[in-house]
């Protein structure tokens, strides 16, 4: 990552980009649950606040070097863990107490509750360990120290900072303690809505009690210019750490520049690299290899000194690692990757991984094009158009031609993090792309996903229908819907390693047998994986009776997967004008005629019996390996539904008639083809095009683009 950092830093200082310079030990707050405790003047009262607003919460700064030790923001532990089936009773009992109207609450009987609750639990703020912490972060956290002489010269302005030190330095755990447990009592009793406070302050339930943030603050901030915790405090305070800076002793056979050509000295590899607090993946160290590790001994150089950079050069990547992940940039520098970068199990479940996709191009300005945009669908996007492939494709096309016009070399780059875990950050991909490649691959990629016939799904019923109509995906959606397998008619899912984030960007970009090869293997997936949910759509839109419920989580997989199909046999140079008169297209057209047929059989001769699953749909799974095979067992179950459609007369037989006839015409067609005995992904992809595809018949009445109105049957053949 130190190399697309550095040559990201490159581009925004030839763009003039000014990039907001934040020492690493001067840190974000994460978002989590946090309060404000004001520390009054001796004598007074402690308050605390809870802070609502994710955005206000991650304004906050604490100076932390060691984990845990911050000033002047920390984290804490509730004061008690119910672990117990009497401790997690006595919650019980706390909590039916705090169901009777305010007015009506007995203040002995709060009190009782409280006692008997603080015997019952395990008091997590009891252990040497955790007190003595508390205490050092109480004591500023390292930060007088640091700052030194300035801490006594600050200017005026500022000056709430050193009385926030002095004030704080005067309290002790118990201390607090003490405060957050009367600061609880008064809640309950005068608020009608306390379960934030009881369950995240007092007492925990969960097998593991989670941190909240507490940010100290002056009870009397209006008394001084500014609050400590204002922008203007967290400059001055950024800014003299930087001053702080000790210079390293340079030794007359130390290099004189680092890995980058900048300038290096020996005490620079005594510091860690730097972090950055990035969206979704959090904590994210530039470079870190532990040394707890056997084989990053074996050159003797472990962390920071297993690659050497300057600390002005390290702290230029921060800088523009933090301008790239900035939350304004969204969608333009950034966008969340969670979905594609793999599953991990927690608690025995599979969970995807928080992953992060971070793009730019090598020519910048302050108002970077939406790059990330075009991978990945803006699901908040205002109008529902504007969050379409096309959209997205034209818009960033648009603005990159813009740019190519002075810059013939531009060049777009992409790197994807994911967090395997709390500690660990992984690169998935790290790659570089020319800008034309991009214009070339979203105008082949939009011609890939037109690479259907008419598809147009009714999985409701005929009076209350509900569409479904195919629609281009997004590289990271292609990645997506590869990565999950279907079963039971599209009822359940598995997350499965599928295809990998890097390869969905190659199929947009990529170009050789590389990309052929990922193509293969992406078909390969989706007919294996999706075959089962494409079959209970076709189905759904024969029967109609609304009887599909496909797993909520995953149902947009539906809308995607048939443009997909096209896409990959677009890649493979199988067009629709041809495929369509192939006899893989056919068989999955003439097994879904034969589920046509036999849904108005059941109509007419089974008067108000359930559907069963029609006869097309049954042996698909045979004709979709072994087209011969499914086609002789389709002969011989049709006969029994042609014996009563050729002499059917009258009303409402109308549909039936037509069945027959373009059953005869696709009988037709396939008796001057071969037809295989067993076939590839590509014939697979075809028949199931086939059996999910619409007619288009000039001598029905009506739009051949819309629905067939033929004895009021809505059919999608």
């Amino acid at each position: 990552m130190l190399n697309e950092l550095h040559n990201l830093n490159n581009c925004m200082e030839e763009a003039g980009i000014l990039k907001s310079s934040w020492h690493d030990h001067w840190k974000q707050c994460p978002k989590s649950k946090t309060f404000v405790l004001l520390i009054p003047a001796e004598g007074a009262t402690f308050h605390l606040q809870p802070v609502k607003d994710d955005q206000q919460i991650q304004k906050f700064r604490k100076y932390e070097v060691a984990n845990g030790v911050s000033f002047p923001a920390f984290n804490v532990q509730p004061l008690l863990h119910a672990g117990s089936d009497q401790a997690k009773d006595s919650v019980k009992r706390l909590k039916e107490l705090m169901k009777h109207e305010i007015k009506n609450r007995n203040e002995d009987a709060l009190d009782q509750r409280l006692d008997e609750l603080w015997e019952a639990c395990e008091k997590l703020w009891l252990p040497p360990k955790e007190v003595k912490r508390i205490n050092s972060c109480l004591q500023s956290g390292g930060l007088k120290e640091k700052l030194g002489d300035a801490i006594n010269a600050i200017p005026d302005d500022y000056r709430g900072l050193r009385e926030l030190v002095q004030r704080s330095q005067e309290l002790t755990a118990d201390d607090l303690q003490r405060m957050l447990k009367c600061t609880i009592r008064e809640a309950i009793l005068k608020s009608g809505t306390v379960d934030e406070w009881i369950e995240t302050l007092l007492v925990s339930t969960a097998n593991q009690a989670k941190k909240f943030s507490v940010v100290l603050e002056l009870a009397d901030r209006s008394s001084f210019p500014y609050p400590v915790n204002h922008e203007k405090v967290y400059a001055w305070v950024n800014a003299q750490l930087f001053v702080q800076r000790l210079p390293g002793i340079v030794r007359r056979d130390a290099p004189e520049v680092d890995a980058f050509g900048k300038s290096f000295q020996p005490s620079d590899d005594d510091e860690k690299f730097p972090s950055v607090n990035l969206p979704i993946v959090g904590k994210v160290i530039l470079r870190a290899m532990s040394s707890e590790s056997p084989c990053q001994k074996r050159y003797g150089r472990i962390d920071a000194k297993s690659f050497p950079a300057g600390k002005d050069v390290r702290q230029a990547m921060k800088d523009a690692l933090e301008w790239l992940g900035c939350k304004d940039r969204k969608w333009s520098t950034w966008a969340n990757a969670s979905g594609v970068c793999g599953f991990t199990k927690r608690d025995g479940k599979k969970v995807p991984v928080p992953g992060l996709f971070l793009v730019h191009p090598s020519s910048l300005g302050e108002d970077p094009p939406e790059l990330a945009g075009f991978f990945f669908r803006q699901d908040e996007a205002p109008d529902p158009d504007g969050a379409k492939f096309e959209s997205a494709a034209a818009r960033v096309t648009s603005a990159l031609k813009t740019v190519a016009k002075e810059q013939p070399n531009l060049e777009v780059r992409v790197f994807v993090l994911a967090k395997a875990d709390k500690a660990r950050t992984k690169i998935l991909v790290s790659k570089q792309y020319d800008a034309h490649a991009l214009t070339i691959g979203a105008r082949e990629w939009l011609d890939g996903c037109k690479n259907i016939p008419l598809i147009r799904l009714n999985i409701g019923t005929t009076d209350k229908a509900r569409w479904l109509e195919p629609e281009a995906p997004f590289p990271a959606e292609v990645v997506e819907c590869l990565n999950v397998a279907w079963f039971q008619n599209g009822q359940r899912t598995d997350l499965i390693h599928g295809l990998a984030i890097g390869e969905g960007i190659e199929l947009l970009l990529g170009s050789g047998s590389s990309a052929q090869r990922i193509v293969q293997r992406a078909l390969h997936l989706a007919i294996i994986n999706a075959s089962p949910m494409l079959l209970a759509l076709g189905h759904a839109d024969h029967r109609r009776d609304s009887s599909l419920k496909l797993d909520p989580r995953y149902k947009e997989h539906a809308n995607l997967l048939p443009c997909l199909l096209g896409l990959l046999l677009h890649k493979q140079d199988l067009m629709k004008g041809a495929y369509m008169h192939k006899a893989p297209f056919l068989v999955g057209r003439l097994l879904a005629l034969a589920d046509i047929l036999h849904k108005e059989y059941c109509l007419h001769v089974r008067k108000g019996d359930p559907l069963p699953q029609l006869i097309g749909n049954a042996l698909m799974s045979a004709a979709i390996d072994n087209p011969i095979r499914g086609l002789a067992r389709l002969q011989q179950r049709l006969m029994i539904y042609q014996a009563w459609a050729n002499p059917a007369l009258g009303e409402g037989f109308g549909l039936a008639k037509w069945v027959l006839t373009q059953m005869g015409n696709v009988s037709h067609e396939l008796a001057l083809l071969d037809l295989p005995d067993r076939t590839n992904d590509e014939d697979k992809a075809q028949m199931l095009l086939g059996y999910l595809a619409r007619a288009k018949d000039k001598k029905l009445p009506g739009d051949n683009d819309a629905i067939f109105d033929m004895e009021k049957e809505v059919s999608n053949v």
